[in-house]
């Protein structure tokens, strides 16, 4: 749509218009523009108020990520564990006391065991059951640090201070909750309980007004219909009071776990709001936190700024001759009427459309803006297009390898780009390399690349994105690159990796240069893709291998067969020796028959935890099948080898089981690389499984090295 008229500035044309029409039709033009901006306005301000509705809430998580590092840390002391463990509630006590003294602004702090049964509080109150809804059962089940927004009775905040039940207005509180797993060797033996009290407090509602200028209103209730005032801030003249009932209209929508933005009215005022429901750790619906700003300054704006430009208006009208009204008006509504069409088509999804206004005045620049305007919301649109079908992208599987191809087609059509490869950062023989797991737009074939080793290697190493415009006829530079009979111009090397764990790398290349828009745009695909390909990989791990017996915690056979393989690979690498201990417990069938299969477990049990206790970081132990127990000793000679054997089964010996009266011995065999010629790790281990066989046949509880020459010592 083009327009084209002579250049003279709206300021004229205007004072020589309104001269004319002067009294009816700017009383009809305040009343139309009071109207028609003052829904524009509201509109706006509801958009910023939406916008301020995230800060709230940015706010509102900000204490609790502090508390979770707290609680974290004070968790893991092992003082803590070791007064969990023993349930010393003095001592437990006195961390409590030192983390209220050094963190005053978190109400509550508790010990709990993994039944959840109160161990310490400040107050000295204990024995009780301390119910968070499903907070402290995920923490202790899945031995992670949770959170949850929860409301509590003042019977519960009681037994910490009767000062906190002072700042409740009923029987009911709000709170945020962090639970942090104590764990007591490889389980999780309870948790610290730290909470913050929201009911009464001005402190969220102040930083949120001192920080964005508007007012916040935290609701809790369950169910929704019977919430309150809980908390808001602590201002002269504010909209909200402690202990106000939510409004209806805005209670209709948030029971209904809806988010609600618009006009309420609050003590005869209305008032411009946005909410977002609240729900505790089970998804109940438990209130509702929201910021609001009164209608009446939105109006105030719109009458002041109207009532100015009305008053100049009519002062000029006066002087104006009537006859060219007739032609301004043709002249000012032109360029209205285009500007509104194309707003109105802009309204019903016609996003790329465009104004072309040649005026050489305020509404070539209109125009001007209204193309800005719609060029950035069609960017927006194309950029929120493309993070839906990434979001989609990554939770359609967790198959590793279809993920990676889905992965690399929506990379590659998001970023406009021709040629595409996914590395995966994968151990070679005990080093890290960077295998090509899927291509796009190159037939070559690419060859597993080092850490370091070209731009892939040198993103990998770097952790951090490099964009490289490719040399022409720099055919070396080309190889380096990955890329073998193409020339992109432009190619991005992106590391992928989650919580400091190199994944991967993904590399894009185009005929073209990237746009701002696309390169801002591989930051976001970076972090998003990490999350689904760390999930497929420690999915496919854990479908492909279950690396523990489930009994004893030591490796299980399908385990140990893949890192003797890599050991064995390693040692002659190396040129180190490697040792295997292969054992089997005496007369254990005559345990198991005399004193039932539950004694022989506790054997094996107690095996077990020696061996944890005498290997070394780099020994691998494994249950090998029934009463059966093989640990690789790598860089280990045969005598060696035997030492630690003996040690081990001393150990295993000494230990007195009161059912039986007696403990156990074992006998083991031993098989040390070089020492026994074999070709392969499976006749090491046939070689210390005959070790072992020559142990029993010659009165069992000894250790047998086998031979260089067949023979056994």
């Amino acid at each position: 749509m083009k327009l084209y008229r002579p250049k003279i500035g709206v300021g004229p044309k205007t004072w020589m218009a309104l001269s004319v029409i002067f009294w009816v039709p700017i009383v009809g033009l305040a009343a139309v523009l009071f109207f028609f901006f003052k829904s524009i306005v509201y509109e706006e301000t509801l958009g910023s108020i939406n916008i301020h509705l995230k800060g709230a809430e940015g706010v509102f998580s900000e204490r609790r990520q502090v508390v979770e590092s707290l609680a974290a840390e004070a968790a893991g002391r092992q003082e803590v564990r070791s007064a969990l463990a023993g349930r010393d509630e003095a001592a437990l006590r006195s961390v409590l006391l030192e983390l209220g003294k050094r963190n005053p602004f978190i109400d509550i702090w508790a010990f709990v065991d993994d039944k959840q049964r109160v161990v310490a509080r400040r107050s000295g109150a204990s024995g009780d059951i301390m119910r968070l809804g499903d907070t402290i059962p995920n923490a202790i089940t899945q031995g992670d640090v949770t959170s949850s927004v929860e409301l509590v009775s003042t019977e519960f905040l009681a037994r910490e201070s009767r000062e906190l039940t002072e700042r409740i207005k009923d029987k009911t509180a709000i709170a945020q909750f962090v639970v942090a797993p104590v764990r007591g060797g490889d389980k999780v033996i309870g948790a610290l309980v730290a909470g913050m009290v929201l009911s009464g407090d001005p402190w969220l509602g102040n930083a949120v007004y001192e920080r964005y200028g508007i007012e916040l209103a935290l609701f809790a209730g369950e169910p929704p219909e019977y919430s309150f005032l809980h908390a808001t801030a602590s201002l002269p003249r504010s909209t909200w009071v402690i202990g106000q009932p939510i409004p209806e209209k805005l209670n209709f929508e948030i029971s209904l776990g809806r988010p609600f933005s618009g006009i309420v009215t609050v003590d005869g005022r209305e008032n411009l709001v946005a909410f977002e429901p609240l729900k505790d750790s089970r998804n109940r619906i438990i209130g509702a936190l929201g910021v609001s700003m009164p209608a009446k300054e939105i109006e105030g704006l719109v009458l002041r700024t109207i009532a100015k430009g009305v008053a100049i208006a009519a002062l000029l009208g006066l002087v104006i001759a009537a006859v060219v009204t007739f032609f301004i008006h043709a002249d000012i509504t032109r360029p209205m009427k285009l500007l509104v069409e194309a707003m109105e088509a802009f309204g019903r999804g016609e996003i790329d459309i465009s104004v072309d206004l040649k005026t050489g005045d305020e509404f070539e620049t209109l125009g001007s803006g209204f193309n800005v305007m719609a060029q950035g919301i069609q960017r927006r649109e194309e950029r929120l297009k493309k993070h839906n079908e990434v979001a989609k992208l990554l939770m359609s599987t967790l198959n590793l390898q279809e993920l990676l191809e889905r992965i690399l087609d929506i990379v590659v059509e998001v970023t406009d780009s021709q040629l595409g490869i996914i590395y995966l950062c994968e151990n070679e023989g005990g080093e890290a390399v960077l295998s090509p797991r899927v291509r796009y737009g190159t037939a070559s074939e690419l060859k597993t690349l080092k850490i370091d080793s070209g731009y892939p290697g040198r993103a990998a190493r770097d952790m951090r994105t490099f964009i490289v415009a490719t040399p022409e006829g720099a055919e070396a530079e080309l190889m380096e690159l990955g890329f073998a009979k193409v020339t992109p111009r432009e190619v991005a090397y992106i590391p992928l990796s989650y919580q400091e764990k190199l994944l991967g790398v993904l590399v894009v290349g185009s005929s073209g240069r990237y746009s701002e828009d696309e390169v801002q745009l591989f930051d976001y695909l970076a972090s998003q893709i990490s999350i689904a390909l760390d999930n497929a990989i420690m999915h496919q791990q854990i479908q492909e291998l279950s690396i523990t017996d489930a009994l004893t915690g030591l490796y299980n056979r399908r385990y140990l067969n893949k890192r003797l393989g890599e050991e064995w690979a390693r040692s002659l690498r190396h040129k180190e020796p490697l040792s295997i201990f292969l054992s089997d417990v005496d007369n254990f069938k005559s345990v198991n028959d005399t004193y039932g299969h539950d004694r022989g477990d506790e054997v094996l049990k107690h095996i077990a935890a020696t061996i944890k206790k005498c290997v070394r970081k780099e020994d691998i132990a494994a249950r090998y099948g029934g009463e059966e127990f093989v640990i690789v000793l790598p860089d280990t000679k045969g005598e060696d080898a035997r030492v630690f054997a003996e040690r081990v089964a001393a150990a295993v010996k000494e230990h007195k089981f009161e059912w039986m009266g007696r403990g156990v011995t074992m006998s083991i065999g031993i098989a040390c690389l070089p020492e026994v010629k074999v070709d392969s790790y499976d006749d090491l281990v046939q070689a210390a499984d005959q070790a072992m066989y020559r142990a029993k046949v010659t009165g069992k509880d000894r250790v047998v090295v086998k031979g260089a020459d067949g023979d056994d010592a």
